[in-house]
């Protein structure tokens, strides 16, 4: 119930955000980006196509990241739970009752 209001109220406040400051978002701003294999000359792109990217982009390295730490995470505990397993058998004989 709670996280429903956070959420109602950061898009309340991200759209009355958007709202009063829109000729930020609608602003354009010329790309110059030279390399030898290709080159976008004078494009005009809207601040609002180069945030969204910016987030989109900042979102994937976001998630890779947290990927790469989960699987680690799991295969670390993989791991764990044989060695477990293995002392486990080991210490105890079959058919014996603590």
């Amino acid at each position: 119930m709670l996280k429903t209001i956070v959420v109602i109220f950061l898009f309340i406040t991200s759209i009355i955000f958007i709202f009063q400051n829109q000729l930020i978002f609608v602003h354009t701003f010329p790309i110059n980006f030279e390399m030898k294999i290709f080159n976008i000359s004078n494009s005009e792109v809207n601040n609002s196509i180069i945030m969204l990217s910016s987030f989109i982009l900042g979102s994937l390295i976001t998630l890779v990241l947290i990927g790469d730490s989960l699987i680690r995470k799991s295969l670390r505990n993989n791991e764990l739970k044989k060695k477990i397993i293995s002392i486990e058998e080991t210490k105890i004989p079959d058919g014996e009752n603590l």
